[in-house]
């Protein structure tokens, strides 16, 4: 797969290449994952897979049904890192194969740079060359500059999961978004 490279956001600590994952990427994939987890406001689960099991989710990544991309900050030079990931999956039965879900997550050093922007968008290419006609995500209520940037994507929000976290600090709603790539798909009845 070619590199995507966006030539139109340039956050002030250097280039940002957009780029699918490899298995050499597990080990600063898990330590991204980690640190974002570890903030716990984010994501339902408790932690990411271990190294091991992200090497083998990349290497094993069927390019018609999956895509996995990172965002690296100064790539190709001496220092560089892994600031965010997107990840997209088709839905597996054949009624509902051209939907996919996507989760996505930005470094918090590097968020409200444009990063969430540039990852989302580099999803849409991939989701039309194999059929994909809607992107769907799920996000927490409180995420509130996560889902300004889906809404100014596109995305539309479609469901309420009331109450589906629970911390510490009581429960949070999980939100449904989606977003159809093509307008002739939106599930409206004729008129």
């Amino acid at each position: 797969m070619p590199r995507i490279v966006p030539s139109t956001i340039r956050p002030p600590e250097g280039p940002i290449e957009v780029r699918p994952a490899v298995t050499g990427d597990a080990g600063a994939l898990h330590a991204l994952m980690d640190g974002i987890y570890q903030e716990d406001a984010w994501f339902v689960g408790d932690g990411p897979p271990d190294v091991r099991t992200l090497a083998g989710k990349i290497r094993s990544l069927d390019p018609s049904r999956a895509m996995l991309l990172v965002a690296e900050m100064h790539p190709g030079r001496a220092y560089h890192e892994l600031i965010g990931w997107i990840e997209v999956r088709r839905l597996g039965y054949r009624r509902v194969e051209h939907v996919a879900t996507l989760t996505l997550a930005v470094a918090a050093r590097a968020r409200r740079r444009g990063v969430g922007r540039m990852l989302l968008r580099a999803v849409e290419p991939w989701a039309r060359r194999v059929g994909v006609l809607k992107l769907r995500l799920d996000v927490r209520a409180g995420n509130e500059a996560a889902i300004a940037l889906y809404e100014a994507e596109g995305f539309e929000r479609e469901g309420v999961e009331r109450g589906l976290v629970r911390d510490e600090a009581g429960f949070e709603d999980n939100l449904i978004y989606g977003k159809f790539l093509t307008p002739e798909v939106t599930g409206e009845p004729d008129r």
